[in-house]
């Protein structure tokens, strides 16, 4: 007899992934990740973490680097709103970026969307021109 599997629903799943990035647990975030999530951070090319990530390793890297080269000083989530396997969190955050010691702040609007408990969109949206400027020497 096999046991039953309990899978997370979108809300859940949302929360999950903010309470490990909130704790740093990297591992425990990545593991929220379906192995072919459809991650995407538009903005500068200067900026390390924009870009597309289309593998486990590439979105490990960016929470790497959202974990270990910038400190964050505020992190405010606004709303989550969710629709079926769809949600959109709304906030701000100011984040120091160590290398150059510059603060950046900005709005942002996150699309994630969950699938049998897993991420399977994730799309960051954010003032990456402010970002850029941070990430100047």
């Amino acid at each position: 007899m096999s046991t039953p599997t309990t899978i997370r629903d979108t809300a859940t799943t949302i929360s999950e992934f903010f309470t490990r990035f909130g704790a740093g647990d990297r591992p425990g975030m990545v593991d929220l990740f379906a192995p072919d999530a459809d991650f995407s951070v538009p903005g500068a090319p200067t900026v390390p973490w924009t870009g597309e990530r289309t593998t486990t390793a590439a979105i490990d890297e960016f929470l790497r680097i959202a974990l270990e080269d910038i400190a964050t000083e505020k992190f405010d989530i606004d709303q989550i709103i969710v629709l079926g396997q769809d949600g959109v969190v709304l906030g701000a955050f100011a984040h120091r970026v160590t290398a150059t010691g510059k603060v950046f702040a900005s709005r942002f609007a996150l699309h994630i969307r969950v699938s049998d408990g897993l991420i399977t969109r994730y799309h960051m949206f954010e003032d990456s021109y402010r970002a850029a400027l941070a990430w100047e020497s």
